[in-house]
């Protein structure tokens, strides 16, 4: 089967696991198993680790361990454990000498997170890597946008008073996640103009709730740095996991989010129920 999707579901059956038991040992997230086996394109290195799952003997427990390590050692970040531990440093050791948090550094380490540029120069330096491969490449697929380092100056020409500025870019499985705006690295970034919140991020819209206004596709720009009130437009994220943007009114602890699709009715959640809710500070028609 040429079908990526397909063929990750086929290897679960195989194998007689869950999505997240897949997860674990191709040292990814289950939230992106699902949304591979469910079509969106993977990453070379997930092709890659899929491709040597497929070949292991069935009961081959030694290679599993293997398949979940070596093809993230051959990508950009996949470099910082490997070096670490040639290094003989733990975990917590290169923590104290990064001055970030142990979470911060193993996220990085196994993909969960993008780290950021200034966390990037700090290992390259600890660990003696080269800045540049580690700024280097993508490990999670391209979705769209301008080709720059987040972070980096816009290298465009625009109006008198208008700012550009490359943000990055997530993906809709990390809308919401409280990591993904503290420390996130995304070698494909998206330029905002006049962005307001320097902690700023985008992220590419799935789902038709909020059509014919906001089609799939849009680029939503979401302030983390600002309070949601209602009335705002909003990317929320529940306890469970479920992503939502959404027009937002608050009522006491009740959250009422709002299509603006009238095929979908409101949803009303208690704020208990909620991980987190941001503000949109603009949008963007993708015509790419």
């Amino acid at each position: 089967m040429n079908n990526i999707g397909q063929r990750v579901r086929a290897l679960r059956e195989k194998l007689g696991i869950t999505q997240a038991d897949l997860a674990v040992r191709m040292g990814y997230v289950r939230n992106y198993i699902s949304l591979v086996e469910n079509g969106q394109k993977p990453s070379h290195r997930f092709i890659r680790s899929l491709e040597l799952l497929e070949q292991a003997p069935l009961h081959n427990s030694e290679h599993a361990s293997v398949v979940r390590e070596e093809p993230f050692a051959a990508t950009p970040r996949g470099q910082i454990k490997a070096r670490r531990l040639e290094m003989g440093l733990s975990l917590d050791q290169l923590a104290e000498l990064t001055g970030y948090q142990k979470s911060t550094i193993r996220n990085a380490e196994e993909g969960h997170t993008r780290p950021g540029e200034k966390l990037l120069r700090l290992l390259s330096k600890h660990l003696d890597l080269p800045l540049e491969e580690l700024m280097g490449g993508s490990d999670y697929p391209h979705l769209t946008g301008a080709g720059r380092t987040v972070g980096a100056e816009a290298n465009i020409v625009t109006e008198p008073g208008v700012i550009a500025r490359t943000i990055p870019l997530l993906s809709w499985a990390q809308a919401g996640t409280t990591q993904a705006w503290e420390d996130v690295y995304e070698h494909e970034g998206f330029i905002g103009f006049n962005v307001r919140d320097p902690k700023a991020v985008a992220v590419q819209i799935r789902g038709d709730s909020m059509a014919p206004q906001f089609p799939q596709g849009t680029i939503a720009i979401v302030y983390p740095g600002w309070e949601a009130k209602s009335g705002d437009l909003v990317i929320a994220r529940l306890n469970d996991g479920t992503v939502m943007f959404k027009r937002l009114h608050v009522d006491g602890d009740n959250y009422t989010f709002i299509s603006l699709n009238p095929i979908y009715p409101p949803l009303t959640v208690e704020k208990s129920r909620i991980e987190k809710v941001l503000p949109v500070g603009g949008t963007f028609q993708n015509q790419l």
